[in-house]
């Protein structure tokens, strides 16, 4: 499964491939010229069995996303099948691009994130790296000088899921196998192009909102004084993936309407372009030479949303649009 593209500064496309299931397959790759995927950094970063070690190799990337400085940044779950995560195995992974060597990885503990706690995706700024927990619903801020993390914003109302919303897509409710819908808690985030703005919501919306960074990073502010700082800032549909382009301009991915959004500054959001392709369109990134780059990942069609049976049509796909 490929559920998650990044586009380096030089224009490097990586694809992160959590082992949700049963396939065996490097847990992140990059997409070489010709349309081919070759593992991603190689060796045993890319090589993980259940009896292996953990603290240098990736069990299941849930996320990639490369930064402005040049590295690619590994979002490892450690849970694979959606199964419970590898005990001490969950983390962030730095790559620096230009020598294609790991430079450093930032364990998350379990004195952050006990059984249960699924991270999901990553963005970086000069001092810290901001990650999402979808299971109890939190904010991970983790130092980058000192690896230290904390959680913040855990069971704000900002961060919870609403449990009345059922996703509908291709004409199904998204249930899991036992009828339950999924309750993922903030999943999403994105920085506003110069870094004072976080915005975050849960995978199923109903609201995007977003925080300043400067109040992120003050260990000073109790839980309901942060919580007090957060801004409501549009109502969207059920989203999977969130990206910014220089101009400010977000982009959303829209898994119910097989579809791309956009929203200026005036905060209307209009379609770019909707395809029956688009099927469950995943983290996108925008790549050096403007375009928009995004996965259909068909998440909706893995067994456990139904009855155990796969309705995914391979081969996995990457699309790319010109951005106006």
């Amino acid at each position: 499964m490929l559920n998650g593209v990044a586009v380096s500064p030089s224009g490097r496309v990586f694809a992160s491939f959590p082992r949700w299931t049963s396939l065996e397959a490097p847990s992140v790759m990059e997409a070489m010229p010709g349309g081919s995927f070759r593992p991603y950094p190689g060796n045993q970063w890319n090589d993980w069995w259940p009896e292996a070690s953990s603290h240098d190799r990736i069990v299941s990337s849930h996320a990639v996303f490369a930064d402005a400085s040049n590295h690619l940044w590994i979002v490892d779950d450690a849970g694979p099948r959606v199964a419970p995560a590898v005990v001490g195995a969950q983390k962030l992974v730095r790559i620096d691009l230009a020598t294609d060597r790991v430079t450093r990885v930032y364990p998350l503990g379990a004195e952050i994130l006990p059984k249960g706690t699924m991270i999901g995706h990553v963005r970086v700024d000069e001092r810290c790296a901001y990650v999402t927990e979808a299971h109890h619903g939190s904010i991970l801020v983790v130092d980058l000088d000192s690896g230290r993390a904390r959680k913040v914003l855990e069971g704000a109302a900002s961060t919870r899921a609403d449990p009345s919303i059922v996703p509908v897509i291709e004409g199904r409710e998204m249930r899991r196998t036992t009828g339950e819908v999924p309750q993922l808690h903030v999943d999403l985030l994105e920085l506003s192009e110069d870094g004072k703005w976080l915005y975050f919501m849960p995978l199923f919306g109903p609201v995007l909102r977003r925080i300043e960074t400067r109040f992120l990073r003050d260990e000073t502010l109790s839980e309901d004084q942060l919580a007090s700082r957060v801004e409501d800032v549009v109502r969207v549909p059920p989203l999977a993936g969130i990206t910014v382009d220089r101009e400010g301009n977000l982009y959303f991915c829209s898994f119910t309407e097989n579809a791309i959004l956009k929203m200026g500054k005036d905060r209307k959001i209009e379609t770019l372009v909707a395809d029956p392709r688009i099927s469950f369109p995943n983290e996108p990134a925008i790549g050096p030479d403007g375009w928009l780059y995004f996965p259909s990942s068909q998440a909706h069609r893995l067994p456990a949303f139904n009855g155990g049976v796969s309705r995914v049509v391979l081969p996995f796909e990457v699309f790319k649009i010109r951005l106006p």
